[in-house]
């Protein structure tokens, strides 16, 4: 039998170990997935619209079973309604974007991840495979002081 007196430090130390390690890293952990529906609506969902400035993590899920996705992130005050489209019609005009980042394309039901460091500000998310922006997928993202 374990004696009460006994709990309370080895829950201390279980929590310390743990925490500590994550907390040193100061790593930020967003996950992302990538879907589309057969109504022909794509998105972006996100575990968290909002980190702190510093290194974040983004790992990155595609859960469609039958398209390629990618993500970009670009920090931006343009609303995505003004978002500069390519001469195809079908694309973001990723050129006219300065620091574009990309996270990665990502295959039907695969993952990858990414890690940067963020500054403060408004940034979106989105895939520019062909007609993906427009049917939606993109979000806004915030990295706060």
């Amino acid at each position: 039998m374990i004696r009460s007196s006994l709990i309370a430090p080895v829950v201390t130390t279980i929590f310390l170990n743990l925490a500590i390690p994550a907390y040193a890293s100061g790593l930020t952990v967003v996950k992302a997935e990538l879907w589309n529906k057969p109504d022909g609506s794509q998105g972006v969902t996100l575990s968290t619209d909002h980190v702190q400035a510093g290194k974040v993590q983004f790992q990155v899920k595609n859960v469609s079973t039958d398209e390629d996705h990618e993500l970009l992130l670009v920090k931006t005050d343009l609303a995505p309604a003004d978002f500069p489209i390519d001469a195809s019609g079908t694309r973001v005009d990723e050129d006219k974007f300065k620091g574009l980042k990309e996270l990665g394309d990502v295959h039907p039901g695969k993952s990858r991840s990414t890690t940067l460091i963020l500054k403060p500000g408004k940034y979106e998310l989105f895939c520019n495979e062909q007609g993906h922006f427009s049917a939606g997928m993109h979000i806004a993202f915030t990295v706060e002081p």
